[in-house]
């Protein structure tokens, strides 16, 4: 990267109104410390407790995503939660911040997320509450490294339809990329 390309992508965060943006890996000690630096901010910044409670949920939520399934690793147990690559920004857009995070996923398993993805982006919020309740009754889903209900809960308390995209990377992996507002 140029200092001229580095200089185009500061100038491109601070006029996306970005408050916090990380690429690169991500392990629970990052979390928990960049967690702690966006609730300093948000209290700085007189954000309403609910409003930071919900940005600072999303914020961890996608993180650990990405510290449990993105496709690129540190090591290769794929039943470990370590450190993993990806990026995550939180920022503001018309007055809402949002919360946003990308990862590389393996190319066969990019259907069964879109497929639920889909299913929970078009239910309301009395469909998204019983949905939970469900999943919290019964075991997680195969291949999951949690409850199940992250996205789930995501939709719940997001201000508008989760976003997300699937872009080919190449011929074995997509990066997956999602957005909620706050």
């Amino acid at each position: 990267m140029t200092l001229h390309e580095y200089s185009e992508l500061k100038n491109i965060i601070e006029d996306s109104k970005v408050i916090f943006c990380y690429n690169g890996y991500l392990s629970q000690g990052i979390i928990v410390a960049v967690s702690s630096m966006i609730k300093g901010k948000l209290t700085a910044s007189s954000t309403n407790m609910g409003v930071s409670q919900k940005v600072l949920y999303m914020f961890v939520e996608q993180a650990q995503n990405i510290t449990r399934y993105s496709a690129d690793q540190l090591h290769d147990d794929d039943d470990a939660v370590g450190v993993r690559y990806g990026s995550i920004a939180v920022g503001i857009e018309n007055e809402k911040f949002y919360i946003m995070c990308s990862n590389r996923m393996e190319k066969d398993k990019v259907d069964s997320l879109r497929e639920k993805l889909e299913a929970i982006a078009a239910m309301n919020s009395d469909e998204l509450k019983a949905l939970y309740k469900e999943k919290i009754r019964n075991d997680a889903d195969d291949g999951s490294k949690g409850a199940s209900i992250g996205f789930i809960e995501m939709a719940r308390k997001s201000t508008e339809p989760i976003e997300f995209s699937f872009t080919p990377v190449n011929e074995d992996y997509d990066c997956f990329t999602l957005k909620v507002m706050i």
